[in-house]
């Protein structure tokens, strides 16, 4: 099965996309994607989708420090 974990932006624009199959690497993606610091507080999200279907999802925009 295809994973795929990018960054989506306002306007449908997707961006540091990580495209594997092996989910050990997806989740490794999703997860250093989630942690970076300087995205909190924009308007971008982190989807992980596999199969046609989505995994998980993280939006930055509501974070607040």
């Amino acid at each position: 099965m295809t994973h795929r974990i990018y960054l989506r932006w306002p306007g449908q624009k997707v961006s540091d996309k990580t495209t594997t199959e092996s989910k050990a690497v997806a989740q490794f993606a999703f997860d250093e994607l989630i942690a970076r610091q300087d995205l909190i507080g924009q308007q971008v999200d982190v989807a992980w989708t596999a199969g046609g279907k989505q995994q998980a999802y993280h939006s930055f925009a509501q974070q607040t420090d």
